[in-house]
């Protein structure tokens, strides 16, 4: 039992509210709704992470197939998380929109195999990422 407000895609039930992918349930806290990826060749098609993505499932045939981050919006945050293999994570125009003061033209970032990566918007032109891979926080690499 619930309304939903089309202009601004929230839905509301009894014991819970639902925000576009996110979820708050009544007796199961906070659920970011996964959002699958799989990396491309050149971080097209399948690679590109949705504007409305929270939480991003990568997957990845190669390490050196790419991912790329949505246009940025100043305080958006986007989790990712791969399994075995590695990719490259790229900004939706590399040669002006740096991740960890690296730009350039199809400037990336590496991403290890199974490594948990925080992006964080924090100008027009510039994400912030770390990485958690196993018991290990660290930068991720600035793209190059």
């Amino acid at each position: 039992m619930g309304f939903r407000n089309e202009y601004q895609n929230v839905d509301v039930h009894v014991g819970g509210l639902q925000i576009g992918g996110l979820t708050q349930a009544a007796d199961t806290g906070l659920i970011l709704s996964p959002v699958a990826v799989t990396a491309t060749s050149d971080g097209l098609t399948t690679g590109l992470i949705p504007d409305r993505a929270t939480f991003v499932a990568v997957t990845s045939a190669n390490a050196d197939h790419i991912v790329t981050l949505p246009a940025p919006v100043v305080g958006k945050v986007i989790i990712l998380r791969n399994g075995a293999t590695g990719y490259e994570l790229r900004s939706s125009a590399p040669a002006t929109i740096a991740i960890n003061g690296g730009s350039g033209a199809n400037a990336e970032s590496a991403v290890a195999a199974s490594t948990m990566v925080i992006a964080v918007c924090t100008t027009a032109t510039t994400w912030q990422a770390i990485g958690l891979a196993g018991t290990t926080l660290a930068a991720v690499e600035a793209a190059a």
